[in-house]
């Protein structure tokens, strides 16, 4: 199977509205994990969602996202290579369960 995937995942402006609609929203994430397969992760990035941070101490790769799994309430990291696609799911925070 040929895997294709988003034509725009390489480019850094393209990379920044990412970033951008996941601080604002919450959005669906289909991508390729390191084990070859396919995930749909909803995530976010908005500060009223995600759980207070100290940091990792470690320099951040411009060529991985780093995001929080809304579904799984945990920390994940997406390789920005691996993007199949990408869509703004809700303007709305995700109530906990």
């Amino acid at each position: 199977m040929i895997m294709t995937y988003h034509p725009e995942r390489n480019d850094v402006k393209w990379q920044g509205k990412v970033v951008d609609y996941l601080t604002r929203y919450e959005c669906e994430v289909q991508f390729e994990k390191t084990d070859g397969t396919i995930r749909n992760m909803k995530c976010t990035l908005q500060e009223n969602v995600v759980p207070a941070t100290k940091g990792t101490g470690k320099v951040k790769s411009p060529t991985v996202l780093t995001v929080f799994d809304t579904e799984k309430q945990g920390w994940r990291t997406i390789k920005f290579d691996k993007v199949i696609d990408f869509a703004v799911q809700n303007e709305y925070i995700r109530s906990p369960n």
